[in-house]
Parts: structure tokens; C-alpha cells; sequence
């Protein structure tokens, strides 16, 4: 797409619109391929692989890219004089009229061009790099795996690491008992002894930069990811021991 910018040459008026039309059409489709090409890296297993977070980036900015050579390419169709009819009113000396709209929309429209080519090439440029990110990335990866084993997980841990990987958490404390809690995204209690194990175990990192008075982000980490893509799904049963507390389960069975 960026050498077929680069080469076009216009000729103002319809010819223009015509060849200005299509490549529109085609650099909103690269916009097109290259968000749905993030949406599915973002939502994979990918995400959770180390380094990946430059390469969701550097997809970003090819969208970004490619949306400006879209918008450059309307520009260009919007500097192009097309030949309608002018409105009533004293005649016209018509062809020198054409000729003036035609001077000043030439150079207008080779700028245009040239942006939109640039911003191609940056996309081209973005996609290559990205290429080789991602296959660099997942060959490290599979290597750190191999020599790091990931611990395994049970039931109960399985269903904490699979609600914070949804969005985090919180830790916190409450200042006037100490007593140490914490909570997903949603709110919901997460078991404090099953996190902490996961916590040992390098699973769900915490950022101790953050009093517990105010609450610190709890998020899972690498391996955490990893151990929940190993680890086969839990019944419905497990994960609400994740979310009861050991005393609350106690007096359930007392109950029973």
C-alpha cells in the first residue's frame, strides 16, 4: 500500500476521486485488520508472556499509523476540485477558473499524499518489528518455561488467580482490629490465607509502595498466568471456597 501511494500520480478531478476512493478503502481495511489482529493478542495467552506489553503497543501505533494515512488519503479527496456546476451569477471566464483550482489543488494533494505515505511506512515499519517481537518473545518464553516449571495449583488458588487475572485487586487492612483483607475487582472477599500463599509462591505480585491503610494493587503475575492456562477448571463449589471465609465454612459444616 505504501509504494501504490507513493506512485500515484493525480490528475485533478474524477480520475482523482476515483484512485483517492479506493485507497481509502483499502488503508481502512488495514485499520480494520490490524484492531482485530490487537483485540485477539490482547485477549490471548500472549499477554501474560514477558515483553509482551511493547508489542501490544507497538500494534497500537500501527493503527494509529495506518487510521492518519486514512485520514491523510481524505484530505487529499477533499483538496481534489471536482467539476460541478457553479452557482448563478455573472459569467465566468469557466476554463480559467479550472486551471486556477487545479494549480493550487496539485501540490495541495502530492502533500497529502506524501503524509499518508510516510504514515504507511510507519505502519510497515511497526509490523515488521512486531513480527519479530512477538516471535522473539514466545521463543524466550517457551525457553523460561522448560527451565522454570510452574508450581502447581489447587482448586481454591485456581479460582482467586482466575478472578484477579480479570482485573486485579486490592489488599488492605483495617486499621482499628488489624485484620488483614482483601477483594477483586468486583469487590468480592478473596480468601487472605490462599492468597498469601499465592503470593509466596510468585503467582500474584503485590505493590508494597502503597500503605495497607490505603490499599495495595494485587495483580497476577507471569507465572501466575501461566499456571492458570495449566491448570484445568474448577467446579463452582471450589470457587466459592476461594471467596468464604475459614470460619464461615466451619460453622457450614457444623450446620450440615
Amino acid at each position: 500500500m505504501h509504494s501504490e501511494v507513493r506512485s500515484l500520480t493525480l490528475t485533478p478531478g474524477t480520475d482523482a476521486r476515483q484512485q483517492l476512493t479506493s485507497k481509502i478503502l483499502a488503508t481502512n481495511e488495514l485499520v480494520q485488520q490490524a484492531m482485530e489482529r490487537l483485540a485477539a493478542l490482547d485477549a490471548s495467552q500472549y499477554a501474560a508472556v514477558p515483553g509482551s506489553r511493547p508489542s501490544l503497543e507497538a500494534l497500537t501505533s500501527v493503527v494509529f499509523a495506518a487510521s492518519i494515512a486514512a485520514s491523510n488519503l481524505a484530505s487529499a479527496l477533499e483538496a481534489n476540485p471536482l467539476e460541478g456546476a457553479a452557482f448563478p451569477g455573472p459569467p465566468a471566464d469557466e476554463a480559467a477558473v479550472r486551471t486556477a483550482r487545479h494549480a493550487e489543488a496539485v501540490p495541495a494533494m502530492a502533500e497529502h499524499l506524501a503524509d499518508a505515505a510516510h504514515q504507511l511506512d510507519l505502519a510497515y515499519t511497526g509490523c515488521y518489528y512486531l513480527a519479530s517481537g512477538i516471535t522473539r518473545d514466545l521463543k524466550q518464553h517457551a525457553e523460561q518455561q522448560q527451565e522454570t516449571p510452574v508450581p502447581e495449583i489447587t482448586a481454591s488458588q485456581y479460582a482467586v488467580l482466575a478472578r484477579l487475572s480479570a482485573g486485579g485487586g486490592t489488599r488492605y487492612v483495617i486499621s482499628r482490629h488489624g485484620v488483614l483483607k482483601a477483594i477483586d475487582k468486583d469487590r468480592a472477599t478473596v480468601n487472605v490465607a490462599t492468597l498469601n500463599a499465592l503470593i509466596k509462591q510468585g503467582l500474584v505480585e503485590v505493590d508494597t509502595t502503597t500503605p495497607l491503610h490505603q490499599g495495595q494493587r494485587l495483580d497476577v503475575t507471569a507465572d501466575g498466568r501461566r499456571a492458570l492456562a495449566q491448570h484445568k477448571p474448577t467446579t463452582v463449589a471450589a470457587r466459592a471456597a476461594a471467596v468464604m471465609p475459614p470460619a464461615t465454612k466451619q460453622g457450614a459444616g457444623r450446620r450440615r
